[in-house]
């Protein structure tokens, strides 16, 4: 059963291709609308990277080498697999739009160029390499990272984030105060939620903030075995909305290091899907409005599924989901369905009721963090001679 699902952690580096149709570029409102995001998206990449570098570089020394490294080569595979042949095909691809006005669509303040944006990746990619100088130290990544190469199929945040919760004062932070530290885990962690862009772009910031390569969603689960507390922590998929030449190679990779538990969470999103299907709510309930129906409904749901051969169990377990501003968040409907995390973080009932009624069903079962999260707990309790499920 555990070479059935095994975690993949790694996975062959694979650069993006970027294609210009010099047909339709020929409309100049069309390449104002077609690259100013991805263009965005890039920069705020490259930013909250070296971001998140920079607080790797001030947090250390760290107690997981293995993680460390992996931190290392995933930092470096995103510079320069990921971001740095991006930028150059941008480069290439627009440099006779370099003097026409980006899309107002993504843009508050005066209006950059096309040429403003491009200058703008170059100087942030440039600041990120200057910080991948210090990671290539501390974590001894000394081999050039090339298209081929073997790189982790986690993120950089997330590898991040793991190395933050698994170090001994987190860790003796929880044993003395228990579940109220993993529910405002955000506030302990001290990791930063925000980031300033330089140079260019300082008066010139997107009205809602773009995608920056991060995943929207991590969650954190502890287990304490023979007196040693560990924190398993997953993510869901990188977010490069508005770059799919890069986001769907990240999709893939992280498919890649789910696959052999992605066949449990089909079958558990179905069952799920068939209990609430199956629930007959009685005749005093005819009434209510949708919303509410929907609400018992799925309450009745939640409940029926727990004895189902295919829940993913964690009934047993502790753990939080929080988003990349680091604020708690609430378990959507099919994870409360799909597993039994108890989640210490508190929620007013009305929260709580728009949570579970608002959640779309769609056929990406294993989107969510609490799905990277669940097979490293399946892994933690096969070692420990209990069932995947526990």
């Amino acid at each position: 059963m555990s070479s059935q699902l095994s975690l993949n952690l790694r996975c062959l580096a694979r650069s993006p291709v970027i294609r210009f149709d010099n047909q339709l570029m020929a409309d100049i409102n069309f390449v104002r609308q077609q690259y100013t995001l991805p263009l965005l998206v890039h920069i705020f990449a490259s930013e909250r990277l070296r971001q998140d570098v920079k607080f790797f570089v001030s947090q250390g020394p760290y107690n997981q080498d293995g993680v460390v490294a992996q931190f290392g080569v995933s930092v470096g595979h995103h510079l320069e697999i990921l971001l740095k042949p991006t930028l150059k095909m941008f480069c290439e691809g627009l440099r006779g739009y370099r003097g026409i006005k980006a899309s107002e669509k993504f843009l508050d303040g005066k209006v950059p160029t096309i040429g403003d944006l491009l200058d703008q990746m170059e100087d942030s990619l440039s600041g990120l390499e200057d910080a991948w100088e210090y990671v290539k130290e501390i974590t001894s990544v000394h081999l050039p990272i090339l298209p081929g190469s073997i790189v982790p199929t986690a993120s950089p945040s997330e590898l991040l984030i793991t190395l933050l919760v698994n170090r001994p004062s987190f860790l003796q932070k929880i044993a003395i105060e228990g579940d109220t530290v993993l529910g405002n885990i955000g506030k302990y962690l001290g990791l930063p939620s925000t980031f300033q862009i330089p140079n260019n772009l300082r008066k010139t910031m997107p009205p809602k903030r773009v995608a920056d390569g991060s995943p929207k969603m991590f969650f954190a689960c502890y287990h304490t075995s023979n007196g040693i507390r560990r924190l398993f922590v997953g993510a869901s998929q990188e977010n490069w909305t508005g770059l799919p030449e890069i986001g769907n190679i990240r999709r893939a990779d992280r498919d890649e290091r789910l696959r052999f538990y992605i066949p449990y969470t089909v079958t558990a999103y179905n069952a799920l899907h068939h209990a609430e299907e199956g629930v007959v709510l009685p005749a005093s309930d005819t009434n209510l409005k949708k919303k509410k129906k929907t609400y018992r409904i799925r309450t009745e749901a939640i409940g029926a599924i727990k004895t189902h051969p295919d829940f993913l169990g964690r009934v047993t377990e502790v753990g939080q989901a929080f988003d990349r501003t680091m604020k708690s968040r609430q378990c959507c409907y099919a994870c409360k369905g799909m597993m039994g995390y108890r989640t210490p973080a508190q929620f007013d009932q009305s929260a709580v009721e728009e949570n579970l009624c608002d959640s779309k069903w769609g056929d990406y079962t294993h989107a969510c963090a609490e799905i990277g999260t669940s097979i490293q707990c399946s892994h933690h309790w096969y070692e420990n001679g209990k069932s995947i499920k526990y």
